[in-house]
């Protein structure tokens, strides 16, 4: 695509933010990657794939009456980004959406804070979902990590070797899958670096802790095969355990019925910020933007809203997950890991889920 045709995006999306004066600072970006790779072995294995990328994202920095807020599109932290081209980007509408982006940054300005330290029902939609996803299930249940063979930048985890197929990590409702054959996923391929082609491993399935994402070496330990998780960020770096596409699988309700069957509580949208310890037990996420659910209907804008949680008691708490109409891949192109750092790609799918009784409005 010529450089001219992304630029010109830009520029409409930049112009859209600035009519909104509350707005001080905007951002527009668009990014386009091409990675050729070729792995062989002694074993006979010699494949070569190229991998595209696409992506893009807005975000709108209001201030004003003592505040700092932002709101991003389509997710925050920079941009939404596939295994795809320049027709995933088109398809986000960046300048249609920027000006409601910059609005809602300045009406945040003024929203009613979000209640401080009351347990709640938390709709939790699908963009901070997929953050959860990556923090408190993906990074979890990395063999290494479960194994203490790797702690470097993100830690170990509670999910040890001999709670797998006795363990409940979640209810019912929550199954969840790493899948590197997802369309448009920043976790798909053909092959790992370990030569391994591109397979789906149930996690988590109706709330039971069944798989790992695993090396050939570490699941021999486990006495299972590997499922094909290995991915060094570049040629002088070892291949370390990474996540694919890990991904909520969809429910079957509609998000009107879902808000509608919600009687008090609040519907979360976009990260802002997230903490969570070295073993993914305990965590804080904040977001961008709250709002407000009474007797069932979407009421007033909330800001600076916090929840926190134990991994395993939050997802034992959802008890609806919205339907494959509302399922959507996010990218999270900045997952870092080991020791030198490396950063892989990866993607979370998720869609609108309730979780009951959630502490929310704790800042610290």
């Amino acid at each position: 695509m010529p450089l001219d045709d992304k630029l010109a995006l830009l520029l409409e999306a930049d112009r859209e933010m600035a009519a909104v004066p509350q707005v001080t600072a905007r951002m527009a970006n668009v990014v386009f990657i091409r990675e050729e790779r070729t792995f062989a072995n002694t074993e006979g294995a010699l494949v070569t794939q190229t991998i595209h990328e696409a992506g893009g994202g807005v975000q709108a920095t209001a201030v004003g009456n003592g505040e700092t807020q932002r709101r991003s599109y389509p997710q925050s932290h920079g941009r939404q980004q596939g295994c795809a081209g320049w027709e995933y980007v088109v398809a986000m509408d960046l300048p249609g959406n920027a000006r409601r982006t910059a609005e809602e940054a300045a009406e945040l300005l003024t929203a009613e804070p979000c209640p401080s330290n009351i347990d709640t029902d938390l709709i939790i939609d699908s963009s901070q979902l997929a953050l959860q996803i990556h923090e408190s299930c993906g990074h979890a249940v990395e063999l290494d990590r479960a194994l203490g063979d790797e702690a470097a930048f993100a830690g170990t985890s509670f999910l040890t070797p001999d709670l797998l197929h006795d363990f409940r990590y979640g209810s019912e409702q929550v199954s969840i899958t790493a899948d590197s054959t997802s369309a448009t996923g920043l976790g798909t391929f053909g092959w790992d670096d370990e030569g391994l082609p591109a397979q789906a491993t149930d996690i988590i399935r109706n709330g039971q802790f069944v798989g790992y994402l695993m090396s050939r070496e570490s699941a021999t330990r486990l006495d299972l095969p590997s499922n094909g998780c290995m991915r060094a960020s570049s040629w002088n770096r070892i291949p370390l355990i990474r996540m694919t596409n890990v991904s909520l699988e969809p429910g079957g309700w509609a998000l009107d019925d879902l808000i509608a069957d919600t009687d008090d509580g609040i519907y979360l949208e976009t990260n802002r910020s997230w903490s969570i310890d070295d073993r993914r037990y305990n965590f804080q996420f904040g977001t961008e933007v709250g709002r407000e659910i009474k007797n069932g209907k979407l009421g007033r804008l909330l800001r600076n809203c916090t929840y926190t949680g134990i991994t395993p008691e939050f997802w034992r708490s959802c008890d609806a997950v919205c339907g494959p109409q509302h399922w959507q891949l996010w990218g999270t192109p900045r997952c870092g890991k080991g020791q030198p750092g490396q950063i892989a790609h990866t993607s979370h799918g998720a869609s609108p889920s309730r979780f009951r009784n959630v502490r929310v409005g704790v800042m610290r």
